[in-house]
């Protein structure tokens, strides 16, 4: 038997691990597949679930079977997903208020986050603010159970485990400690630390790694080319080895959160122009998103920085000649300028740890430039640097 995981890019080893189980007919009921964000996750929950429900005995998924058309087109009756929903305002009151389940306009809008799921799952998301809601589980579990007897495979696919909320979270516990008969529950997690270890100790858990250097080239080029947009080469060192990061850079002004973050950098040589920097920055959910945004990338150029330092061992303990380093590590040599104003950076340890504290603080303003500049000052101060009473 030959399994083919087309959806999924790079992760060999996770492949074979889970070719070998489903040779063998000794495939978990319950498997959790977890790594940082975008590493394929929810690309393998679904290749995954076709190959579990593909008719062939020669090669999974074969592609023609009635099941495999089905899925292709979204609309495979023994396939069911867990999406999470944001709660319309009006009728957010306690858990108990959602009772009723889904209402009516976001059948539509589930209906359409599944098949979105499933012609981009590197670039699939969902708001912060969704949650898998009791009533969804509850239903899920009346339909595993009503089907029970049809001896058919039925696959459950929950694609973010830190989704469900605490009632929920407790009805899938009970049905994963006595599993329905022929179901599969497939699900994935960003961040396992904070669930339940009764629920997480019901899994088989596996792990996905960054890819390395070559395979996250070939994935970058893919993702560009079923983008529709150019390879953005020099993105690549801030996605980190993530597919999905380097999506979400490719379609959200990555190039322009570049040419920002040198204006960010140009202006931490004077509090006094970076605070007018920052009172460029815009108020409100909008400035606030964008300015997020700015510092979870400036903290990847650290990491990168951080990375070609690491790879120069000659010049270790000094400053790096950046645009050598760059042509070694194989990475776009435009990005000298960018990496270089990093290097003149007079404390990068106290910079890097600004800029994590800026980006927990941030979201507590309603003027992210009240927290840029009180920091910043701070950050000046960590850097032996002349601060003006």
């Amino acid at each position: 038997m030959h399994f083919n995981f087309p959806r999924t890019l790079g992760q060999e080893d996770a492949k074979k691990r889970l070719s070998a189980a489903l040779a063998s007919g000794r495939f978990p009921h319950a498997l959790l597949v977890h790594g940082e964000p975008g590493l394929g996750q929810l690309a393998l929950l679904l290749d995954l679930a076709q190959i579990l429900s593909c008719e062939d005995t020669a090669t999974k998924p074969c592609g023609t079977c009635f099941p495999c058309r089905a899925f292709d087109a979204s609309a495979l009756e023994t396939l069911h997903h867990l999406i999470p929903i944001v709660k319309n305002d009006r009728n957010s009151g306690s858990d108990d208020d959602e009772e009723a389940g889904p209402e009516s306009g976001q059948i539509d809008e589930l209906n359409e986050s599944i098949s979105l799921w499933h012609r981009h799952p590197y670039g699939y998301h969902v708001s912060e603010k969704a949650m898998v809601r009791t009533s969804q589980a509850r239903e899920l579990l009346g339909r595993l159970r009503f089907a029970e007897n049809e001896g058919r495979v039925r696959v459950v696919v929950l694609p973010w485990l830190e989704s469900l909320n605490d009632n929920s979270a407790t009805i899938l516990l009970k049905t994963l400690e006595e599993p329905p008969a022929n179901v599969y529950f497939l699900i994935a997690s960003d961040h396992r630390s904070g669930l339940m270890q009764t629920l997480l100790s019901r899994c088989l858990h596996l792990g996905l790694s960054p890819l390395s250097a070559s395979d996250f080239r070939v994935a970058a080029e893919t993702l560009s080319q079923r983008a529709q947009k150019p390879f953005a080469a020099r993105l690549l060192p801030f996605a980190e080895g993530s597919p999905g990061l380097y999506v979400e850079l490719l379609e959200n002004d990555g190039e322009e959160l570049l040419e920002e973050a040198l204006r960010f950098l140009s202006a931490t040589s004077d509090w006094r122009v970076f605070a007018d920097y920052a009172a460029e920055t815009s108020p409100g959910a909008e400035g606030m998103e964008r300015t997020t945004r700015l510092l979870l990338f400036l903290l990847r150029m650290v990491r990168a920085y951080q990375l070609l330092k690491a790879t120069t061992p000659a010049n270790a303990g000094t400053r790096i000649d950046t645009a050598e380093a760059l042509e070694q590590a194989g990475w776009d040599d435009s990005l000298a300028a960018y990496l270089g104003a990093i290097d003149a950076v007079a404390d990068l340890q106290a910079f890097a740890a600004f800029l994590e504290s800026a980006h927990r603080a941030v979201r507590e303003y309603s003027k992210p430039s009240i927290a840029l500049v009180g920091l910043f000052l701070e950050y000046e101060g960590k850097a032996n640097r002349s601060v003006p009473a």
